[in-house]
């Protein structure tokens, strides 16, 4: 399945997701091309969320420098340049880059027990940071990898990535506690890949109480339990948002207590932790801003509508 979603604002992005046989181990692939827009240093800047995700990048053309985790998008805050081949471990802070005049760029989006079965390096090793992909990747996968970011045509790198990637994720799947490698059927959010992996940690082993379980979870993904619940709760919440703009009726107190949150307080500190900023800041930028690519993005990976159509009916006034 193929997404694009582009206009005349902001560049374009495309996405794929996963053929039925890697939807435990993939969730999308992701391009974005900034080539011929003629951005503002302003524009420049993206914004990463918190997530239990790894990724692995490929930088086309151009150049990007990372912020250090948490630190925000000050443009006086020390850069670290990134790799042209990267890899991205789960943060528990948002980050922030800056691109180059022009850049393009592939990633490959990895569930965190799928990178560790497919690479062998614990997620939490590389917790909140980014390395060099060539340091920490097996060369059965580096090779698949490059494939894709090397091809001529990025649809049919993309293509033949999953054909390459199947093999090598059902022979690393049979390795892998309790998981017997069949296909399932997850969608683009985190909750079913989380309660799958919870299932898998209570039927793993002798010991199957619940601070195993919880052990065995933080071991396969670099996070607690607790804490990916809490991920989950923030995507949850971000997709009511979706939802809300579109249908006119945004009520962040509601959406709050429909999505677990205590109150709506409790609501603003989480979305604050996850992405950097307040509700309300992160629908400006949704609807506003290139730099919150990522987000639109992440509800196109979702089915949502694209911006246009959001700004075409977001005319009122918010406030968290």
């Amino acid at each position: 399945m193929l997404s694009v979603h582009a206009s005349p604002r902001f560049s374009p992005v495309r996405h794929w997701l996963p053929p039925w046989g890697l939807h435990a181990c993939v969730r999308a692939v992701m391009w974005r091309s900034t080539v011929g827009m003629g951005l503002t240093e302003s524009q420049r800047w993206g914004h990463y969320p918190a997530g239990p995700v790894c990724t692995i990048s490929y930088l086309l053309q151009g150049s990007i420098d990372v912020l250090a985790a948490g630190v925000g998008h000050d443009a006086f805050s020390a850069r670290q340049p990134v790799p042209r081949m990267s890899v991205m471990g789960p943060h528990s802070l948002p980050r922030s880059a800056f691109y180059g005049p022009e850049a393009e760029g592939v990633m490959l989006i990895l569930y965190p027990d799928a990178f560790w079965a497919m690479t062998g390096v614990p997620p939490q090793t590389l917790g909140d940071q980014i390395v060099d992909a060539h340091s920490v990747l097996p060369p059965a996968l580096l090779a698949v990898c490059k494939r894709l970011f090397e091809a001529g045509d990025v649809d049919l790198g993309v293509q033949r990535l999953f054909a390459d990637l199947l093999p090598l994720w059902q022979q690393r799947a049979q390795d892998l506690p309790e998981h017997n490698g069949q296909p399932r059927e997850w969608g683009q959010n985190l909750a079913p890949w989380m309660e799958a992996l919870a299932m898998r940690a209570a039927a793993t082993g002798w010991g199957r109480s619940l601070r195993q379980s919880e052990r065995r979870i933080k071991q396969w993904t670099g996070w607690s339990l607790r804490k990916l619940q809490g991920s989950v709760r923030g995507e949850s919440a971000f997709f009511a948002v979706m939802e809300a703009m579109l249908e006119e009726r945004l009520d962040w107190a509601q959406i709050a207590l429909d999505n677990g949150f205590s109150d709506q307080s409790h609501f603003i500190r989480e979305t604050r932790r996850i992405t950097g900023f307040s509700p309300e800041a992160l629908r400006h930028g949704f609807i506003h801003e290139e730099a919150f690519w990522v987000y639109r993005a992440w509800a196109q990976l979702a089915g949502f509508q694209t911006a246009p159509d959001i700004v075409a009916s977001s005319h009122f006034g918010l406030r968290p």
